[in-house]
């Protein structure tokens, strides 16, 4: 792989558009030991089809590299660290996306709450601690979210116990 120049100072790279210093991705490579992992710290807080629907698809894709990306690095390395506890490290999560706006997200992870050990009470004392730290908008605004998640997955439950005559 070699740069030609085009009488500029930038190389024009003769490697179909990578510069010789340029990342590449081998989608085709084995999966790392750390990849691995955060499929499967991943899989046990969001969930296994959480985790399925992530990785369908052409690996070749627009965007495959950021999942494979993603699971190693939050989910292998930090989400694989001891340290915390998972519902301590989901408590913290919970806190910072809410604080940061993070609404998609943080909606996917109080659904997660069923997963790591993040009863309602706790989920209450977050949003009650961002409401201060990052304002009363923030906390209200995750309260919401995890109001509307929570009511259906009460709702869910309920539909799937027998009633009680």
């Amino acid at each position: 792989m070699s740069d030609q120049t085009d009488g500029s100072e930038h190389p024009t790279p003769t490697n179909g558009g990578q510069t010789s210093d340029s990342p590449t991705s081998d989608s085709s490579a084995p999966d790392s030991d750390m990849l691995k992992l955060g499929k499967q710290r991943r899989a046990q807080i969001m969930g296994q089809g959480f985790v399925d629907r992530a990785f369908a698809g052409d690996p070749e894709a627009f965007g495959a590299d950021y999942q494979r990306f993603l699971t190693e690095y939050a989910w292998g390395a930090v989400w694989g660290r001891g340290g915390l506890t998972d519902r301590e490290r989901h408590m913290v999560t919970l806190g910072i996306l809410a604080a940061l706006g993070r609404d998609r997200e943080l909606e996917g992870h109080v659904r997660a709450t069923a997963n790591s050990g993040v009863s309602e009470r706790d989920l209450s004392d977050v949003l009650h601690q961002v409401a201060i730290y990052a304002g009363v908008p923030a906390g209200l605004n995750g309260f919401n979210i995890a109001g509307r998640v929570l009511a259906e997955r009460h709702a869910a439950q309920e539909q799937t116990e027998p009633g009680q005559d």
